[in-house]
């Protein structure tokens, strides 16, 4: 018995809070036909081509709902809301004898801050401002929604993990700092949601003077990060990468007579995907390090086959007793050179046989080790 008359009691506090919340909002309009009135009425007497009196203080905030980039155009594409706020004191009535505190009006009946972008973007089909909010103080609050397409310079460098940025400049046209200043408001700029190849990594804010001729104005600029999103891309690059040079390096331990076919392989591997890659590529300022390296690695292998040929057609020389005397010193030197780094091969008894034999081990592992620290920068280089 207890129970059910304690649970009533306890449904009474939020019965209070309903009710609290019903008078609220009932006391904040009462009577919403008089309030119309009487707002027309103080629209109908205002100037809106007229500046506020006093210094108008523009507080200023962006928040980014959507932006990408057109890799063939050059181009972003930005969505976002454009907040501005201030007040004007020949808005302000009595909500007490008003009955009412706030209210939504046409924003073109109104005087606004001609806050716009200056930088070098162009407007969309789809900009287009919304209702101003007033309240009983003379503070204004605007939001304009933004359709917005800025040229960007690609730097592809880190493709396909590459990072560009892109700064769109707000200011006002007309007036300077000592009729109209800018302040940036307290609101996050958050991005609403991503989609397609492109994820926003990043919005920074900042404010700074704008010197035109003798008068100052204030500029707001916000600095849009995007980061490429192709996990696929990167992945398949990074393996290939691997590919070629472990093949390369697999290679050079094999016999000279063995190495050409492997280092063409790693060579026609890196040739194919130069040619992939540059159909997906677009026109940029600089060539990504991965494009770079797979060019690298596709010469590199090209120039090691050429080598192993050169070591195995030195290796299988035959004596002539016409040599010249350059090439008798030669041969005399990669000898000592063979016999000082103990790579001479078996005594025989042809003993120009023996010389050539001694040049081409010296010659092979010479070319071996830049060939290996070539591979090696290359690493460095696509890292």
């Amino acid at each position: 018995m207890a129970s059910r008359t304690a649970a009533p009691l306890l449904l009474l506090p939020s019965l209070f809070c309903l009710l609290s919340v019903v008078r609220l909002a009932a006391a904040a309009c009462n009577n919403v036909t008089e309030f119309s009135t009487q707002l027309d009425t103080l629209l109908a007497e205002y100037d809106r081509e007229t500046l506020p009196e006093t210094k108008v203080l523009v507080e200023i905030g962006l928040n980014v709902r959507h932006a990408t980039i057109d890799e063939r155009a050059s181009s972003v594409h930005m969505l976002a809301d454009l907040i501005l706020s201030w007040d004007d004191k020949r808005l302000s009535w009595n909500s007490s004898e008003w009955g009412c505190d706030s209210a939504l009006v046409t924003a073109e009946r109104l005087w606004l801050p001609d806050v716009v972008v200056v930088s070098a973007a162009t407007w969309g089909a789809g900009s287009e401002a919304q209702r101003a909010r007033l309240t009983s103080g003379g503070h204004v609050s605007w939001t304009s929604r933004l359709d917005l397409s800025a040229p960007v310079e690609l730097h592809l460098e880190a493709w396909p993990r590459d990072l560009h940025t892109i700064t769109f400049k707000f200011a006002s046209r007309e007036f300077d700092t000592d009729q109209m200043d800018l302040k940036l408001g307290d609101r996050q700029d958050v991005a609403a949601y991503a989609s397609g190849g492109w994820a926003l990594a990043s919005v920074s804010r900042a404010l700074e003077g704008w010197q035109r001729g003798r008068a100052e104005a204030r500029l707001a600029t916000w600095t849009l990060a995007l980061r490429r999103r192709a996990p696929a891309h990167a992945l398949a690059t990074d393996a290939l990468l691997a590919a070629v040079t472990l093949l390369m390096v697999a290679a050079t331990a094999m016999r000279p007579a063995d190495r050409a076919p492997l280092f063409a392989c790693a060579s026609f591997i890196a040739a194919l995907w130069l040619v992939s890659a540059l159909v997906r590529l677009p026109g940029s300022a600089t060539a990504p390090r991965t494009v770079t390296a797979a060019g690298a690695l596709c010469a590199c292998g090209a120039a090691a086959a050429l080598c192993a040929a050169l070591v195995r057609q030195v290796a299988s020389a035959k004596a002539s007793r016409t040599a010249s005397a350059p090439v008798r010193a030669f041969l005399a030197a990669t000898t000592a050179a063979a016999a000082l780094c103990r790579l001479a091969p078996e005594p025989t008894s042809d003993g120009e046989r023996a010389a050539w034999a001694s040049a081409a081990k010296v010659l092979d592992y010479v070319l071996t080790a830049i060939i290996l620290l070539t591979l090696f920068i290359i690493v460095c280089i696509s890292l």
